[in-house]
């Protein structure tokens, strides 16, 4: 006996509700003063919540990192000197490595190749290590206080900017050829990303949000927290959503807006304790698996009756 027409489509309708319906956009981001990782729903709809907090043994919370094909979250902590990683509700914590950091900033994952990456203030160095923290090396030394960075695998680039400084430098992923002055004259640099051939970045004391060509065109203003001394940092696209997120460390806000420019800033977190580094992730409710795999169950009967 064939599937009837009406069960064909109920199975339809019933995928496309738990595809499209069944997944939450989050943003996440780590609070360096309230020892947490926190998130909350993209569009600010849900009340913030905190999935890994102090009891978990976290001090000072920077970079974060997710990887969403294993379905983890990764930082480093400056307080613990460590890099740790947990599943993205918080449970299941590990330490990854633990030894070796002098001021560990922030961190950045290149899950393809299998790869952390992290700058290390302190030591002035770029480096990098499998992502169950074991072959950890150097990628760039004698650095002066790199801070926050960011990564272009498709390309093969890494792109930082230092503490205190005015310039993004550039230079091969694996570390190999000379470091290029990317982007000048600007205040204070803090985190910095890559898409589209367009790389974007935050300037903490002129309080903007900018982006500009890599191939050396002029730079944009995208926003300005001028008008409320704000302070940005942590920066992170949604290319697909079209929208940029940062975090202000003065205001203690998550904010966010269109990736050029167009529109107002939006506020979508506020009141927060000291919001740092942040990232975003479209994450697979747990009901989700459960109604795919009732509906898997349903189309295999279906099958076998034909």
């Amino acid at each position: 006996m064939r599937p009837t027409l009406t069960v064909l489509l109920t199975w339809t309708v019933f995928a496309g509700f738990a595809c499209t319906q069944l997944f939450a956009e989050y943003v996440y981001w780590t609070d360096r003063d309230g020892h947490a990782i926190r998130r909350g729903l993209l569009d600010g709809t849900s009340p913030a919540e905190a999935v890994l907090t102090a009891a978990d043994g976290l001090n000072e919370p920077r970079g974060l990192g997710l990887d969403m094909a294993n379905e983890k979250l990764y930082w480093v902590d400056s307080g613990t000197l460590a890099i740790r990683r947990a599943n993205l509700d918080g449970s299941g914590v590990e330490d990854l490595i633990t030894d070796g950091f002098v001021f560990p900033a922030d961190l950045e994952l290149d899950v393809t190749a299998g790869k952390i990456y992290w700058t290390d203030t302190g030591l002035g160095q770029i480096l990098r290590a499998n992502l169950d923290g074991s072959n950890v090396e150097a990628v760039r030394s004698g650095l002066s206080q790199p801070y926050y960075f960011g990564l272009d695998t498709a390309a093969g680039m890494i792109y930082w900017g230092e503490n205190d400084n005015t310039v993004i430098h550039s230079s091969n992923l694996d570390g190999t050829g000379p470091i290029v002055d990317v982007i000048t004259g600007q205040a204070r640099v803090r985190d910095v990303a890559v898409f589209d051939g367009m790389i974007y970045w935050s300037d903490r004391q002129s309080s903007l949000i900018q982006r500009a060509p890599l191939d050396g065109g002029p730079s944009e203003v995208l926003f300005s927290a001028a008008g409320t001394n704000g302070k940005p940092h942590g920066l992170a696209l949604d290319p697909i959503g079209g929208m940029a997120y940062w975090t202000d460390t003065r205001t203690n806000w998550v904010a966010r807006g269109a990736m050029d420019g167009s529109g107002s800033q939006e506020f979508i977190y506020m009141n927060l304790s000291d919001a740092w580094d942040v990232e975003v992730a479209v994450v697979p409710e747990p009901r989700t698996v459960v109604m795919l795999l009732i509906g898997a169950v349903v189309f295999l009967v279906v099958r076998r009756r034909r």
